[in-house]
């Protein structure tokens, strides 16, 4: 996925810096970072992104709703999303496999081994939804 466009999507702005820091070092990818979800609407209506990171907790619209919305939109359904978030309860993971995403990376996660486990899910991905892949950092 070398030189590809990554949406990152989180409304921490420190998480925002070291992850467009990590993934542009050690994956060579392009990042655009997105505060809201509705700022990710609002960046997908002109730009497509080649994945989408996306954060659960946000406020105004969450990981969860904007998925939603994404997958309203046929020209977008087939950009892989992966969640990273904190919220890897048993309910939670069951609630996420049935949206239609790539993965979850679990926070925290080690910066150095991110575009690995971006990698591993994207290569299991399948844009029809199926068999929905977790990667939780040691």
């Amino acid at each position: 996925m070398k030189n590809s466009t990554v949406l990152l999507v989180d409304d921490n702005a420190d998480l925002r810096k070291l992850v467009s820091k990590t993934l542009t070092c050690l994956g060579n990818w392009q990042v655009e970072t997105a505060e809201s979800g509705l700022a990710a609407l609002q960046f997908l209506e002109n730009h497509r992104p080649d994945l989408i990171l996306m954060d659960v907790s946000m406020p105004q619209m969450d990981g969860v709703a904007t998925i939603n919305e994404i997958n309203k939109r046929q020209q977008w359904r087939s950009i892989p999303i992966i969640l990273i978030t904190a919220r890897v309860q048993i309910h939670e993971m069951n609630q996420y496999r049935h949206l239609p995403i790539a993965g979850v990376i679990s926070k925290p996660f080690d910066p150095m081994k991110l575009p690995s486990q971006i990698q591993r899910l994207l290569e299991q991905w399948s844009p029809t939804g199926e068999n929905l892949r977790v990667a939780i950092s040691d």
